[in-house]
């Protein structure tokens, strides 16, 4: 007779005599390997809910051509966001400084944060962040707002 190699469980040739007692031995040892991991799968979910879960959201808009003051975009999440993404769904280029060409930009909004700068900060994207709710406009252009007339932009909320 042999044992398995990673709990010691019994196995039988096919001359071996099997006894009771070595199938309720190869039973327990199961059991007791069955409630540590168990134990362990109980312990890492109580770590990870106590860290608060991270929250995820997703989702596009499709750009109006506004933008400036009164004209603001605004998205709004099922939670608090604490870092907001968005970008231009038909680019494959992220730009945070946005181009020349006004393709490319990306928004990176913080919380806690009331601006951000295009073009080096010459060109700033103003940011009001309200409970689950973040707002902003650009006076520039429509592009440096990320809301050009029917362009759709991705986005990605965490908090």
């Amino acid at each position: 007779m042999e044992n398995t190699s990673n709990y010691g469980l019994k196995r039988w040739d096919g001359e071996d005599r099997i006894l009771h007692t070595e199938f309720n031995d190869n039973w327990d040892k199961i059991d007791t390997a069955i409630k540590g991991s168990a134990d362990k799968a109980a312990a890492a979910l109580a770590a990870v809910a106590s860290c608060g879960n991270c929250k995820i959201a997703t989702g596009t808009y499709t750009g109006t051509g506004e933008y400036g003051v009164g004209n603001e975009n605004s998205l709004t999440f099922p939670f608090e966001p604490k870092l907001v993404i968005v970008q231009n769904k038909n680019m494959s280029v992220a730009d945070l400084g946005a181009s020349d060409t006004h393709k490319y930009g990306m928004l990176l909004a913080i919380r806690g944060l009331s601006a951000y700068g295009l073009k080096t900060g010459l060109y700033p994207i103003r940011f009001t962040w309200q409970g689950n709710t973040l707002r902003w406009y650009g006076e520039v252009n429509p592009a440096y707002q990320l809301n050009i007339a029917g362009t759709t932009y991705c986005y990605l909320a965490i908090g």
